[in-house]
């Protein structure tokens, strides 16, 4: 037998066997895949400690779930995501009360030092609110205040540079809040830096003692009579349900 003649009918040509393996890929490459971002977003869910995730994160892991073939391996995440959700809230939103606590502070001062000098402009009702350059801006019911006393009231405000920063580092923390809360506000109220002092006044929060956010006038009261939304009911901190 010429063993070469039977060596050639038995080696399958290199090339043949080239184009083959290009033409029929491996399976494995055709299954979906886990964006890596998920993947660790996903991972840190699973874990029994839950830590480092924002809330992008468990958006992507959210719509990960509902709209890729392999989310249904992860809906027992579902709840793991609500729990961390509450738990980034929660924490904004404990900052945020301290803060205004120390505002409130800063304000009682403000307005005892105005009685001392000038008790006729401190009889008056105003309140105050904050722009989107971080000024803060004298509020009063209509013909209340003359022009110069606005004037006047606004720079004095505006001296208080505690009062003034902290003011604005607040009303940050509460845009940031309403933003990152979608399933209570999403579609129902838009805040930003801009809206900010038509919807809230830290004059009337302060008159009323409303630093807690069940209270009536606090700034979560306020946003939603501004907004015109139905009443709702009250629970805990923001998450409240219709």
């Amino acid at each position: 037998m010429n063993i070469n003649a039977a060596a050639s009918t038995q080696m399958p040509n290199p090339k043949m066997v080239k184009a083959t393996t290009e033409h029929n890929p491996p399976d494995e490459a055709e299954k979906p895949l886990i964006d890596k971002k998920v993947r660790l977003a996903i991972e840190k869910l699973q874990a029994p400690a839950i830590t480092g995730l924002t809330m992008d994160d468990l958006d992507a892991v959210e719509a990960f779930i509902d709209t890729s073939p392999l989310g249904a391996g992860y809906v027992g995440l579902y709840s793991r995501i609500d729990s961390f959700r509450f738990t980034i809230l929660w924490a904004k939103e404990s900052r945020a009360a301290d803060a205004l606590k120390e505002i409130d502070a800063i304000y009682s001062d403000f307005k005892a030092d105005l009685h001392s000098k000038w008790p006729q402009l401190a009889a008056k009702p105003f309140g105050y609110t904050v722009a989107d350059n971080g000024q803060l801006q004298v509020t009063a019911p209509p013909n209340v205040l003359t022009d110069y006393e606005k004037d006047m009231l606004n720079i004095l405000l505006n001296k208080r540079k505690d009062l003034q920063s902290l003011t604005f580092n607040h009303a940050k923390a509460v845009v940031e809040l309403v933003e990152l809360d979608k399933k209570q506000f999403e579609c129902k109220v838009t805040l930003d830096l801009n809206n900010f002092h038509k919807m809230i006044d830290y004059g009337l929060l302060f008159k009323r003692s409303a630093l807690e956010l069940t209270s009536t006038d606090s700034w979560l009261d306020q946003l939603r009579k501004k907004a015109r939304q139905e009443p709702i009911e009250r629970t805990q901190g923001l998450h409240i349900e219709a």
